[in-house]
């Protein structure tokens, strides 16, 4: 399904749980001293009626997130059952890999087609400095079972100026995997770390390396399928001369790919997110509504996603002081039946600063 502004909508971004069992300082800055604790689960039922709804519409590629989604408890059930409804194209995992060596066999059993490990170091002190957990052995076993197991692995690295690019991009290139360098987005802690992308990553690599070659990915059938090693993503790809792996960069500031994005995401509450970069969430199923049988809901969830492509924004407005989210609160009296409104206007750098990344399944 193509949305308003002409971007055809074909992939899916579903948290399935929010809880972690790390703590990155820039992905849950309140409590950087106790795990994130799951306040909100996706059930495989719900997220089966989600992907046969997306379905429908021309959704084909689906990524599993958190949180953490190895803490889900059906996990490889999830994705088995998955790859099962007719439609699917693609189903994927983003993980912290600390529990990726106990799942990888059977993720490739179930069928995975890739799995993205988020991993911002391999010097384990500096590991645990920013996870706060001691945990980056689990994480090297998880990675070489997955390898082992014949699953396509990626390792994305979210930038911030203590990031080794040369580091990581030799681990990535012994292990024989892809690495993405990912621009922190300005939400959480992201409104004080980020660096330029391009200057950080390129320009080390190029001292070593040499001037890179830029790999032409206009064509979305070949490189952001879901197949070939792709990631069905906005990564923009580099070669050098030496290195037998790709170096991505993904560049939400500074590289702005609002005018091809293709995603929709479901938080693990339940509610549709058209835009990362924006505020506004939507009810995925009403808690009001009752249903007679799947079909029916089926037809509540693929009006719900419609309306959710169609209110996608032509762009995020991460630091646009110039946009203003309505806030409105209500409070109710159950006695007298009356109900107080309450609207707020709140500045969308205001709101991104605000919000907590392992909530919204960035």
């Amino acid at each position: 399904m193509r949305d308003r502004f002409g971007r055809e909508i074909d992939y899916m971004r579903i948290s399935v749980i929010d809880s972690c069992n790390l703590n990155c300082y820039y992905c849950n800055p309140q409590d950087n001293n106790k795990n994130c604790q799951a306040i909100n689960i996706l059930s495989v039922k719900k997220v089966l009626c989600i992907v046969r709804a997306a379905t429908r519409l021309g959704i084909t590629h689906f990524r599993l997130t958190g949180g953490e989604p190895l803490l889900h408890p059906q996990i490889d059930e999830m994705v088995s059952q998955i790859k099962k409804i007719p439609g699917v194209r693609s189903v994927s995992l983003t993980t912290n890999a600390v529990l990726l060596a106990q799942h990888a066999k059977q993720l490739k059993e179930a069928g995975i087609d890739s799995i993205n490990v988020s991993l911002d170091t391999i010097d384990a002190s500096e590991y645990e400095h920013i996870t706060k957990k001691p945990l980056l052995d689990k994480v090297e076993h998880g990675i070489d079972a997955a390898i082992e197991c014949g699953i396509t692995v990626k390792i994305n690295a979210v930038l911030t100026p203590q990031t080794d690019v040369l580091a990581l991009t030799g681990y990535a290139s012994k292990k024989g995997t892809d690495i993405r360098f990912i621009e922190m987005m300005p939400v959480g802690e992201g409104h004080t770390n980020g660096v330029e992308p391009y200057e950080k990553v390129i320009g080390a690599l190029l001292e070593v390396y040499g001037t890179p070659c830029h790999i032409d990915t206009e064509n979305r059938e070949e490189i952001n399928s879901g197949y070939n090693n792709a990631d069905n993503g906005p990564a923009e790809y580099y070669s050098f001369h030496g290195l037998d792996i790709r170096v991505g960069l993904i560049q939400a500031i500074h590289g702005k790919f609002c005018d091809t994005c293709n995603r929709i995401r479901v938080t693990a509450d339940g509610r549709l997110m058209p835009c990362l970069g924006s505020s506004v969430t939507m009810d995925l199923v009403p808690d009001s509504c009752e249903f007679t049988d799947d079909l029916e809901k089926d037809f509540v969830i693929v009006q719900a996603l419609k309306a959710a492509i169609k209110a996608k924004p032509g762009c995020h407005n991460f630091n646009d002081n110039a946009v203003t989210y309505t806030k409105t609160t209500e409070t109710k009296t159950v006695e007298t039946k009356t109900v107080e409104t309450k609207t707020t206007e709140l500045k969308a750098a205001e709101v991104n600063a605000a919000r907590n990344m392992s909530r919204i399944g960035g």
